[in-house]
């Protein structure tokens, strides 16, 4: 890794995101000066795969340098307007039954 890119890499845990987005997975990463690939990202931690194929290692995100440029961001909005639909489909079938059953 040359040092103009080892210049830009910072910890995974002080890359910010807005409130509604999280960080999306599949990006690369250097740990304990080892190139790794990310493919999930926690609260606190990451998980890496030292190499294909290798086992996955779960790692601090301190641990994980990262160039910011690389990271893409995703949004939660659609997850969470999903477990809406679902509460409210629930809640209409029961008034449905209700309304059946008087």
């Amino acid at each position: 890794m040359s040092e103009k890119q080892s210049e830009r890499l910072i910890p995974l845990d002080r890359v910010t995101t807005e409130n509604e987005a999280v960080i999306l997975p599949d990006f690369p990463a250097v740990v304990d000066g080892h190139q790794v690939w990310v493919t999930a990202v926690l609260e606190r931690t990451a998980v890496i795969e030292p190499a294909p194929g290798e086992p996955k290692v779960l790692v601090s995100r301190q641990q994980c340098l990262v160039n910011p440029e690389e990271i893409r961001f995703g949004y939660i909005a659609a997850r969470d307007a999903a477990r809406r639909g679902r509460e409210a489909a629930r809640r209409n079938r029961a008034a449905a039954s209700r309304v059946r059953a008087a």
